[in-house]
């Protein structure tokens, strides 16, 4: 039960009391409440655990609200902003349209803050190269391939402040699963947005990259569905089984998605050549 919960159960308990005292009692209770439901504003530490705790349950909603109010206590906080940042980035996969634009645009920026606030801790970068990565779906060709180059950067610097990162080689699979997957007219346009094609990226190297993920996360359910779906797209279709039965068993407690991903895994395993 939250702190200011208790105070105002209090609060009701004693006003019979106050109300049959008289008017000078009442006021005196009046006074004090605005002290006591001050005094009652969860901590930082509080609000950190109460995000986390809906988080956990799925409840992206209510754990939004309460890092936002951690940031209210502690305003530019970075664990505050990374983990509010995540939340808004994981939220919009479950909205649409222009409520989903602004989630995914809050993203970003406070992941963008977490990065001014602590650029040389990985944390922030990690979450701000996946803000952007689910930005870019809702963009057209041109502005996705200029948001790759960021992406990139933001992962790059990720690993290498912590190279243990999973979730940023994750990043890094699918940067080079998309940028490798380029068709003619997006490699034309590659070439004015960008420069060129960036280098590095091929099908070998995120294959490399899924797999160093999953060996630093292997309970993380998003790792087995996205490579299982790069496998099944490189008509590998054995391993792709693999991965994706590996993305349904798993209990879903690596992400507030987990549920939907493995739905997503056993669509896909539908859609697979009977063996």
């Amino acid at each position: 039960m939250s702190r200011l919960i208790r105070v105002r159960r209090r609060m009701r308990r004693l006003a019979g009391p106050m109300l049959c005292m008289g008017t000078p009692a009442l006021l005196l209770c009046m006074a004090w409440w605005p002290c006591a439901a001050a005094a009652a504003e969860p901590t930082l530490e509080e609000a950190l655990a109460e995000g986390d705790r809906a988080y956990a349950a799925a409840k992206l909603e209510d754990a939004r609200r309460a890092f936002a109010g951690a940031l209210q206590v502690s305003p530019g906080q970075v664990t505050a902003l990374c983990r509010l940042s995540r939340v808004e980035s994981e939220l919009g996969e479950t909205q649409k349209g222009d409520v989903q634009r602004h989630t995914w645009s809050d993203a970003v920026s406070h992941a963008r803050d977490a990065v001014r606030a602590a650029p040389e801790s990985a944390e922030p970068h990690l979450c701000l190269a996946i803000a952007l990565g689910r930005q870019a779906l809702r963009e057209g060709p041109r502005t996705r391939l200029a948001l790759s180059k960021e992406i990139k950067s933001e992962t790059d610097l990720a690993l290498q402040h912590d190279p243990s990162l999973g979730r940023a080689w994750h990043v890094l699979a699918m940067w080079n699963f998309k940028i490798a997957g380029l068709n003619g007219f997006e490699r034309m346009m590659a070439n004015s947005v960008l420069g060129g094609v960036p280098k590095g990226a091929s099908f070998a190297n995120a294959d490399q990259a899924f797999q160093k993920a999953i060996s630093l996360e292997p309970g993380y359910v998003n790792h087995h569905l996205e490579y299982g779906r790069f496998l099944k797209d490189q008509k590998r279709n054995a391993d792709a089984r693999r991965e994706l039965e590996k993305a349904v068993s798993l209990p879903g407690t690596s992400s507030a998605l987990d549920s939907r991903f493995q739905a997503e895994a056993r669509e896909l395993l539908e859609k697979l050549p009977k063996q």
